[in-house]
């Protein structure tokens, strides 16, 4: 299903909600997942109307990051439940979690074979953001949970080698790929089911500055200029922590590396700095790590095989799908330092607070 030049990506599809689709929102992370699950859940009774039946998670059974669970242990008695519960009627399932088990050729393979004895299309539609933006992102993700303590130049350079911190190896029976990062690569398996007609659809993230959420509701063939709830609770737009967060999380974490306190034994591990933001009332700016010349390395790193992919999925180059992120290779770096001695020892004083109450948690 290889597009021509003509297409591009937000175009929305050709498909109609009447008939019987598997439609699977598979992230990728770090692209407002959390976010379209909480608009797709304030909206279900609305989807319902229209003939697709979201699994909303905090309602409906089984769970989309139990079906990917399932899927990477080989477990189709949920898949079944699943199709019994909604016989004849469009599926809708969003989870990144998913991401991990649709990189597997057999697992892609098993569950083409699954939708076609239930008589459903399977469609698969993943969000693609530019690398600039996604390991700066992931770097800010994996440190206010604690993940390490890495300085990000050398979180940037095990990101080129396809290293993550804080990610297990494998998840159930599949092996996790390391090169998550290089589209080309990491998507290989569902390229080759594209190519063979399985329908997969890659969508560049905030694209024209369009709400991802609105972005997958057109996608689908939905109207994105009805009046669709809004999240109901500010909490679901994922908020990162500014520049003084992000710095305040890589000191923290080395304290707990210190004491041998593994972020698994943290409750609400990935709050906890932004919760102290607002107790302190920081207000500060995003934090961009890269430095020009940085950013230019990275830009070049995946620049061949993003051009494999983009010519690829959207019969276009990649600068045209990403044209939007261009500002990412001049961007000036944003990054925290304390301009004081006065003022870092406050910061450690803050650091030495949150430990003490981390450490009183792990006790009880």
């Amino acid at each position: 299903m290889q597009t021509d030049g003509t297409n591009l990506a937000m175009q929305p599809s050709q498909t109609t909600v009447q008939s019987p689709k598997l439609i699977i929102h598979a992230g990728t992370h770090k692209t407002a997942s959390t976010y379209i699950q909480e608009r797709l859940r304030c909206n279900k009774k609305e989807l319902q109307k229209l003939g697709i039946n979201y699994q909303d998670p905090d309602q409906t059974k089984p769970k989309a990051k139990k079906l990917a669970a399932a899927l990477c242990k080989q477990q189709w008695h949920k898949w079944e439940h699943l199709f019994n519960n909604n016989q004849g009627n469009t599926i809708l399932l969003s989870a990144e979690q998913f991401c991990v088990p649709l990189t597997d050729e057999a697992t892609i393979q098993s569950l083409e074979e699954l939708t076609r004895r239930h008589h459903y299309e399977l469609i698969i539609i993943i969000f693609i953001r530019n690398q600039l933006d996604y390991i700066n992102s992931r770097y800010i993700y994996s440190l206010r949970r604690f993940y390490h303590h890495k300085i990000f130049e050398d979180f940037v350079e095990d990101a080129l080698q396809g290293k993550l911190e804080g990610e297990k190896e494998t998840r159930g029976k599949i092996t996790k790929r390391s090169d998550v990062f290089d589209f080309w690569t990491y998507f290989q398996s569902l390229l080759q089911a594209r190519a063979k007609g399985t329908r997969v659809d890659f969508l560049p993230f905030k694209k024209n500055n369009i709400d991802p959420f609105l972005a997958l509701i057109q996608h689908i063939g939905l109207d994105p200029r009805q009046p669709w709830q809004p999240c109901r609770n500010q909490r679901h737009l994922n908020r990162s922590p500014g520049t003084r967060g992000v710095w305040l999380a890589r000191l923290l974490s080395q304290h707990l590396a210190t004491e041998g306190i593994s972020p698994k034994q943290i409750h609400n591990s990935s709050q906890l700095v932004l919760q102290q933001e607002q107790r302190q009332r920081w207000r500060d700016p995003a934090f961009w790590g890269y430095n020009r010349k940085l950013a230019r390395r990275v830009t070049h790193h995946f620049e061949a095989n993003n051009e494999r992919f983009a010519r690829m999925v959207w019969g276009t180059t990649w600068q045209e799908q990403f044209s939007f992120t261009n500002n990412s290779q001049a961007r000036s770096r944003s990054i925290y330092r304390p301009q004081s001695i006065g003022e870092e020892e406050r910061m450690h004083r803050i650091s030495q607070k949150m430990l003490k109450r981390i450490k009183d948690q792990c006790r009880q």
